[in-house]
Parts: C-alpha cells; sequence; structure tokens
C-alpha cells in the first residue's frame, strides 16, 4: 500500500487531537457535591484510623460512592485520594500508614481473582503461586502491612461475585468486611460502585453498619447550570477555542446538553470535549451546536431525527439508548397506538 505525504499528515492530526483531548480531560475536575461529601467520608474514616487504632481499636470503617456509569464516581474517587496522600505526605506522615491503594474489581471476579489483583497493584505477582483463599488472603494482609496501606478502594466493586448469587455476594462482601477488623493491620474499605452496588452493601448489615454512603444523583438544570456552564467555558478555554454566538450562554443549549448525557455530570463534560475535538478536526476554532450534534452522532449512532442536538423535540429522546432509527421508532409507536 502507497502512503502519500498527504496521508501522513491527515494521521497524524488524528494524533494530535488525541493529544489536546486527553489533556483537556485530566485538567477539568469539577467539585461537585457529591465530591465534598465523599471527601469528607473518606477523610473521616481513614483519619479515624489512626485515632482509633492509637487507643487500641482495631475495628474500623469505610465509605461507598454510588452511582450510574458515567456519573464521575472513579474521577472523584481518584482526586480524593491523591488529595489525602498530598495532604498527608505535606503534614508529615502518619504512624499507622497513609497509602491508599486502588484496584478494579474485575468483571465477575472472585474473591481469590480480587485478592490478586490487589497483590498486583501492591507490586507482587501471586498468579498461580498461592491456591487456598485463606492464604492468598493472610498473603494480602501481609503486604499491606510491610506497605503501611491505610485503606483499600475497590472500584467497580458491583462486578463481584462470580454468578452474582445470593453466596457469592455474602462471600465477597464477607472477605473484605473481615480486612477492617484484623487484629494486626486493619485497614478502610472504600468502595465506588454503580446502582447495582446498592445490592452488596445492604446485604450484609455489619458492612452496611460500617460503610458511610453517598449516592451521585442525576443533574439537572436547575442544581447545574452553573457549574456546568463553568466548566465548559473552561474547556473553550484551554482548548483556544471560541465561542461567538454565546452558545455556552444559552439555557437551552444546557437544557439540550444535559439530557443528551442522560443526566450525568461525567459524560456531559465527555460529550463537551468530543465536541471540540469534532470542531478542531473540522480546522475551526469556533464551537457551534453541529460539532455537539457531531460528538453525540459519533458515540450513538443515531438517525438524525433522534440527535437532541438536531431535532426541535429533543427532550423526547432517549438519550440512554445507542443506534436508534427514527423510521423504526415511528413504526413502533404506531403499533402501540393501533393496538390501544
Amino acid at each position: 500500500m502507497t502512503v502519500s505525504q498527504e496521508d501522513l499528515k491527515a494521521f497524524a492530526r488524528f494524533g494530535e487531537t488525541a493529544e489536546l483531548l486527553v489533556e483537556l480531560e485530566n485538567n477539568l475536575f469539577v467539585k461537585t457535591e457529591e465530591y465534598d461529601e465523599f471527601r469528607k467520608r473518606v477523610f473521616r474514616v481513614v483519619e479515624g484510623r489512626e485515632a482509633r487504632l492509637k487507643a487500641g481499636r482495631k475495628e474500623q470503617k469505610g465509605a461507598a460512592l454510588i452511582g450510574p456509569a458515567g456519573s464521575g464516581k472513579s474521577r472523584i474517587a481518584e482526586e480524593v485520594i491523591n488529595e489525602y496522600h498530598a495532604l498527608t505526605q505535606a503534614s508529615g506522615g502518619r504512624e499507622f500508614g497513609c497509602r491508599i491503594i486502588s484496584v478494579i474489581v474485575p468483571g465477575r471476579a472472585t474473591v481469590r481473582e480480587t485478592l490478586v489483583a490487589i497483590l498486583k497493584a501492591l507490586g507482587y505477582k501471586a498468579k498461580g503461586k498461592i491456591r487456598e483463599e485463606d492464604t492468598l488472603a493472610n498473603t494480602v494482609m501481609t503486604h499491606l502491612r510491610e506497605h503501611r496501606v491505610a485503606a483499600i478502594h475497590l472500584d467497580e466493586v458491583q462486578d463481584s461475585g462470580r454468578f452474582r448469587t445470593s453466596d457469592s455476594v455474602e462471600t465477597f462482601s464477607k472477605r473484605f468486611r473481615n480486612f477492617t477488623q484484623d487484629q494486626e493491620w486493619p485497614v478502610c474499605l472504600l468502595m465506588t460502585a454503580t446502582l447495582e452496588g446498592r445490592a452488596m452493601i445492604n446485604h450484609d448489615p455489619t458492612l452496611t453498619r460500617r460503610l458511610r454512603p453517598i449516592e451521585v444523583k442525576p443533574i439537572t438544570f436547575n442544581e447545574s447550570c452553573q457549574q456546568l456552564r463553568s466548566a465548559l467555558k473552561q474547556l473553550l478555554v484551554d482548548a483556544k477555542i471560541y465561542d461567538p454566538d454565546h452558545l455556552l450562554d444559552e439555557d437551552e443549549f444546557i437544557r439540550i446538553l444535559i439530557h443528551a448525557a442522560v443526566g450525568r455530570l461525567g459524560v456531559a463534560i465527555e460529550m463537551a470535549i468530543e465536541a471540540i475535538g469534532e470542531c478542531v478536526e473540522d480546522g475551526n476554532d469556533e464551537i457551534e451546536m453541529g460539532y455537539f450534534a457531531d460528538a453525540y452522532a459519533f458515540r450513538n449512532d443515531c438517525d438524525e431525527e433522534l440527535n437532541p442536538f438536531v431535532s426541535e423535540n429533543w427532550s423526547t429522546i432517549d438519550t440512554g439508548k445507542a443506534l436508534q432509527r427514527y423510521q423504526a421508532e415511528s413504526q413502533q409507536r404506531r403499533r402501540r397506538a393501533k393496538t390501544n
């Protein structure tokens, strides 16, 4: 295959745009009410661990952040943990350790698979070396103590349990609940999960009592308009993109974006960054509604009639679905009408 200079230039632009979008994503973080509340919970339980251990008390607490996919849970947890590390380091550390490790729970993970993931995060490869779960758990506790870990953060914890049976969930929750009351080195348990994670938290009354949970609620225009608008304007500044038509100042546009993102702040920010990408790839430095329409179409592959940034009836569109076709939707509505 012959590759021309024009091909190389066009290909290079993909990389340049990708680097810009990743930079925008990394540099922007919106400190929401849920961030403040989860931060408060994490700081209280982890600092509480230090105080409890100094007083000779072993049983520790935990915190949980629950919300739909795309609501920004993992990013909130990442920012809170990074801030905690920075603050404890600046204040001289902690007698009983101050490190928080994060582990993504593998899909449909057993307890053993999650324990292996924790060891991997600590730099220890245990795959195939340890077969007994109790021995593996003891190995994890040994390494937690050696690395002076104060808390374990389990992300995507809704995926725990091989077949999601009551027994598998109970086995998973009991194992990690026991980490909070280890007699030699108890740690705090931090969890982030989609709404399905509620079942695990409420399945074990003892775990429920020890956790301090908070749920990420859907954003609304009345409560989130100004915060979202400010975040979008900052993205444009960072990307050196202009808004000559004052699109971001239009309340209708913010309402459409919130609806397109299914009320999830993380998705709304992601969609805005992708719209900036469409603008940059077009060789333009002025944002328009059309770039948001392009970004929505790119991520959902829907007909224009079902694109909220195009349709006048945007509020009736089910933006939680991808690959929607207007004709099929219309036929389905007509069939329902005839049946009635």
